[in-house]
């Protein structure tokens, strides 16, 4: 049996740390590009993001449990999965994070089968102004890194997070891991190494 509060605990100090590196990559972005906005909407896309591949990792053994729901609706502090589907989903339907928990199975694969398609344009205006600060820093920064160090930051980040959950159930799978890394490729890795080895 696994201590659930300390998994939990674990998961929301690697999150503090990967909402420090965005803000900051996001501020550096701004002053480049000499524009302005609210950071707390790149945050926001980061939390969609995060909680659709903690979604697809919870779902992967075929059951979404209450611990693995609770986890994921409150790891998230900026931005929130449900809100952002019911704004895109056909007038008159709505999700909440309990009517998930209710779904039967097959139900629940089809809604993580869409999770990259409906993501894709969301990750995209997230990735682009963290890779140009990932590619601009390694060539005009102070900092010593090189193109992909903030990339490799990020997705460590979504993959301690994800493994974390896949534990909480006491059962993490191998499945559940497969899950995370196939889903983090699709809508982070892709995007970033796009800018990066251009």
């Amino acid at each position: 049996m696994f201590d659930h509060d300390a998994l939990y605990i674990k998961a929301t100090q690697v999150y503090a740390e990967a909402e420090y590196t965005i803000s900051r990559m996001d501020t550096v972005f701004q002053n480049i590009a000499g524009i302005s906005y609210d950071t707390e909407a790149t945050l926001a896309e980061f939390d969609i993001i995060l909680q659709g591949i903690l979604l697809s990792v919870a779902c992967a053994d075929g059951l979404f449990e209450p611990i693995e729901k609770s986890f994921i609706e409150n790891i998230a502090v900026h931005g929130d999965l449900l809100e952002y589907l019911n704004c895109i989903l056909p007038d008159g339907i709505e999700i909440t994070w309990d009517d998930l928990t209710d779904l039967p199975p097959d139900m629940n694969d089809t809604l993580v089968s869409l999770l990259p398609q409906i993501l894709e344009d969301k990750c995209s205006s997230f990735v682009t102004p963290l890779a140009a600060v990932d590619f601009s820093y390694a060539r005009y920064g102070n900092e010593r890194t090189t193109p992909g160090d903030f990339l490799t930051n990020i997705e460590s980040a979504l993959i301690k997070i994800a493994s974390l959950l896949a534990f909480v159930d006491d059962e993490g799978t191998e499945e559940e891991l497969l899950s995370a890394a196939g889903m983090i490729h699709a809508l982070v890795d892709r995007h970033w190494k796009k800018y990066i080895e251009t």
